[in-house]
């Protein structure tokens, strides 16, 4: 059979930074089928060794316990990328030195070319000048090939950011294969040259000056930034300024957003790694895939609640679950939501994320969702629930009552106590008490789950104990991360999408990466979206378009800029923020401010559009389009007189056609992280951790005290004592920022059940 067409697998591979000399080793996660609600286990597998001098595999090795340090660095993951060749209408097979010779052509008739950017400081400066930009020439050869980006305004020509390293890896007879491996950065940060008056604050992180390149005269530094929008001087930043270092000491919503920017930036980036095979007969055949750098994995043994590949499935399958599904795999996605439901709550200090009081501190200045509720809303702050009710452990109880309701299939109830997309601003006692409770989404609304993680657990939840020949305790032992692997095909775009290269460790995959939060670690999920109706560019977070395509025939579309998408289809992308009421104690009223008069919130596109995408790709839809300029949120929709427009758009492929490959023309290099903080290390400062405390936790080591509840530690607490330090950003009891800018190695601890892995490095 001929070869017909290339592609790479996986489609998207996540790198995750470090600065110790050897990559991670190979590892899986596995469950203990006796206690399915304890830590995962970490189990090595096979690691492939990479000759330093030749580029090729010389044999593999299997650890016997899985080292994430080497001393005082963390070891960085350094994923493969291997190439499959369709060569029949249902066959997609390893392309090989066997299979290239088949067909009279050798690795040296394979190319390669990457594309990998930096876009954070250009995101908050719509300065093109700003990107960082590193592209490599096309090449077969096999020795490394620097990823070395390059910025207009850097101050000298020849400065540059490392961005890490790709490398052709030889095949060999006994490693027959064709791939790529992608090396991240180290984790460094970069900025312009410091001010006499920094340089003053001992506790201030100076800059060593090969790495001060940024121009010093540049706006973006020392620049007053605010989160008001409007058309004057108007910065489109993804989020407010404190997801930027800025100067101490405090955050920028303790000064009604506003404060000025230190202007550093990292080396993290994303991008596009492409690869080209010229047959005999002189026909070139393409393939892509994408590859980001994000964090290192903190808690290895735990998942959160909803990850990228949970909105990835979404997008593959939609959102309803067919009746006909695998009552096996069934069981075993719902159980894994509940687990993985499970696994965040218990790094989370639920006494603080209710809202209560905590030691004498005002809940009003503990980061919680009842805390971005009341400044949202401009109300009084209300716990959760009753605040004697809620402890960790207790609330763990409740997680495996649910597990084992659900495995027994006697769980009907549980579907509806679960928050659905269009709940998430339902602000009433009753709307914030659904599950995921204390968290928070991409809309900084709560966090609800995808639509079809809802469906597969209300399918799930009503089925019988036994299903046709398999006991429930055979379905529970499923594991969602390695279920049996379904056949790759050409038209297979799952069994594409979450291919595990050999090699690769599990958190290289997107079932490890928070992307649909707000905005993530790995990725900004959002990012895609921004793109998904032609001629339209959108804000990530709040449906504010941002750009229009100047090609658009119709001069009514042409002057979008400014305006805000309301509806597609009829579905509503923005919703109104309802509250209990103050007259009517059953009733609700909309919660406004003199700021948002008409009391709405954006939701996150994953679930508001996922019926459409499900159904319309491709296809033109009706968007309801703000009749006039909304910079601000200031008017509901309504019809009289009506205060919008409909106007028609396509919608774009979120795939290339018959791939797994997310469309270039949804994100371009560097456009999948330029939402994200900047530097990274500033997400474990700003972003709080009620919505990925898998990712980033915060109560380590908790175990009962004398009285039954949880006593713990945060894990930002530079000593460990056993007892809670509430987050605060001048405690010097805690990792504070500047704490992470210089030494994120030593601060970032890697959980391993529940506690600091030892200082070793390996895992017991």
């Amino acid at each position: 059979m001929a070869i017909t067409a290339l592609r790479i697998l996986p489609p998207l591979a996540i790198g995750r930074l470090g600065s110790a000399p050897t990559p991670l080793d190979n590892y899986t996660v596995e469950l203990d089928p006796a206690n399915p609600l304890g830590f995962r286990q970490i189990t090595p597998a096979a690691t492939l060794i990479v000759d330093e001098v030749t580029g090729e595999i010389s044999g593999t090795h299997t650890a016997e316990m899985v080292q994430f340090r080497e001393k005082d660095q963390i070891r960085p993951v350094a994923p493969f990328l291997e190439v499959f060749a369709v060569t029949g209408k249902d066959k997609l097979e390893p392309l090989t030195l066997e299979l290239l010779a088949k067909h009279k052509v050798s690795a040296q008739d394979i190319s390669w070319q990457v594309r990998v950017a930096n876009r954070k400081v250009f995101r908050r400066t719509a300065d093109k000048h700003d990107i960082v930009k590193a592209k490599t020439a096309w090449f077969s050869g096999h020795e490394p090939r620097a990823l070395e980006g390059h910025c207009h305004n850097f101050i000298r020509r020849e400065d540059y950011i490392h961005f890490g390293s790709v490398r052709y890896i030889r095949p060999t007879p006994d490693f027959p294969e064709i791939r790529l491996r992608f090396t991240p950065a180290t984790g460094l940060i970069y900025g312009p040259p410091e001010n006499d008056k920094e340089l003053a604050d001992p506790a201030y992180y100076h800059l060593p000056p090969e790495r001060a390149i940024y121009q010093k005269d540049k706006p973006w530094n020392g620049f007053q930034v605010t989160w008001d929008g409007g058309p004057k001087g108007f910065q489109n930043e993804t989020l407010p300024p404190d997801l930027y270092a800025i100067r101490a000491p405090a955050p920028s919503w303790l000064w009604d957003n506003v404060a000025v920017s230190r202007g550093y930036f990292d080396d993290a980036c994303d991008g596009i790694v492409e690869v080209r095979l010229r047959l005999a007969d002189g026909t070139i055949l393409p393939a892509s895939a994408r590859i980001t750098a994000g964090p290192p994995t903190v808690v290895p043994d735990s998942f959160f609640v909803r990850c990228l590949a949970d909105d990835l499935d979404q997008i593959l399958h939609g959102p309803e679950v067919p009746a006909n599904e695998s009552p096996a795999e069934l069981h075993a996605r719902a159980e894994d939501i509940v687990r993985r439901a499970y696994e965040t709550v218990r790094f989370m200090n639920l006494h603080v994320m209710n809202g209560n009081p905590f030691k004498g501190r005002n809940p009003l200045s503990l980061d919680s969702m009842p805390e971005e509720e009341a400044a949202d809303t401009e109300r009084g702050l209300r716990p959760i629930m009753a605040q004697d009710s809620v402890d960790t452990l207790a609330v763990l109880a409740l997680h495996q009552h649910v597990l084992a309701a659900l495995r027994s299939g006697t769980a009907p109830w549980f579907s509806r106590l679960l928050r659905h997309p269009d709940q998430v601003t339902d602000y009433t006692n009753f709307g914030r008490r659904k599950m995921p409770a204390m968290m928070c989404g991409a809309d900084n609304n709560y966090l609800a789950l995808t639509w079809r993680q809802l469906n597969t657990i209300k399918q799930a939840a009503t089925n019988p104990i036994f299903v046709g020949d398999i006991p429930s305790s055979e379905i529970i032992a499923a594991d969602p991360t390695d279920v049996a692997k379904p056949k790759l095909t050409p038209r297979n775009l799952s069994a594409q999408l979450h291919y595990a290269a050999a090699g690769n460790p599990v958190n290289s995959r997107p079932v490890t990466a928070v992307a649909n939060c707000c905005p993530g670690l790995e990725v900004d999920f959002r990012a895609v979206w921004r793109r998904m109706f032609e001629g339209l560019v959108l804000r990530e977070y709040d449906n504010l378009i941002v750009d229009v395509d100047p090609g658009l025939k119709d001069p009514k579309k042409r002057r979008l800029k400014g305006h805000r998408l309301l509806r597609v289809n009829g579905v509503k992308v923005m919703a109104e923020m309802l509250g209990p009421s103050t007259s009517d104690p059953n009733g609700s009223m909309v919660l406004t401010t003199n700021e948002n008069p008409a009391g709405l919130a954006p939701l996150e596109w994953s679930n508001a559009l996922a019926h459409i995408l499900s159904q319309y790709q491709g296809k033109t839809v009706r968007c309801d389009i703000s009749k006039d300029e909304s910079y601000f949120l200031q008017q509901p929709f309504q019809e009289n007189p009506k205060n919008y427009i409909t106007l028609e758009f396509p919608v774009r492929r979120f795939f290339e056609p018959d791939t797994a490959y997310i469309s270039e023309l949804l994100a371009k290099p560097g456009e999948l992280t330029q939402g994200l903080c900047s530097p990274w290390q500033n997400d474990y400062r700003e972003c709080s951790c009620y919505y990925w405390a898998s990712a980033r936790p915060d109560f380590v080591s908790v175990e009962p005290d004398t009285k039954g509840l949880s006593k713990g530690d945060n894990w930002f607490q530079k000593k460990r004592t056993g007892d809670y330090v509430v987050d605060d950003y001048v405690d010097s009891r805690l990792v504070l920022y500047d704490d992470l800018f210089r030494d994120w190695e030593k601060w970032l601890r890697v959980q391993i059940g529940g506690k600091d892995m030892p200082e070793s490095g390996e895992v017991v």
